[in-house]
């Protein structure tokens, strides 16, 4: 009786039922790819006497993913990466296309109102570096 068991197809051996699962597999295997990029990216900030510097460590990343706006005393970075992915299989005649967008974005809080015009950004070797005046002033007490 057993050998009769073994004998039978299970529904998961059939090669319809394989293709299924192993599509599911590899849709779950590209959405959680890139996870850390989703996640975030490092920011830095410090300040010298003369400037407030935000820097940004965005590795792979070209210049015309990241966009920067400006909220009176934030400063808001955006990174989008997109990617489509192309597969053909010339045995079973097949082709697939996926694309996926993924935007990361960080909020930077300023201690003062700052303006478009005072504001100086650079991107090297995957180094987003803003800088802006400091504008902090010290009230001497009497």
């Amino acid at each position: 009786m057993s050998k009769k068991k073994d004998n039978l197809p299970t529904p998961f051996s059939e090669k319809p039922f394989a293709d299924f699962l192993k599509s599911i597999d590899n849709f779950f295997n590209e959405a959680f790819r890139n996870f850390q990029f989703v996640s975030g990216f490092p920011i830095k900030q410090y300040e010298t006497n003369k400037h407030f510097i935000i820097e940004a460590e965005l590795p792979g990343i070209k210049k015309e993913q990241i966009k920067l706006d400006i909220y009176r005393n934030q400063i808001k970075i955006s990174v989008q990466n997109s990617e489509i992915i192309e597969e053909t299989n010339d045995i079973q005649q097949t082709y697939r296309t996926s694309q996926s967008i993924q935007v990361a974005e960080r909020v930077v809080l300023l201690p003062y109102n700052i303006s478009e015009g005072e504001i100086k950004a650079s991107y090297r070797d995957g180094l987003l570096k803003i800088i802006l005046p400091n504008k902090r002033r010290t009230i001497e007490i009497e």
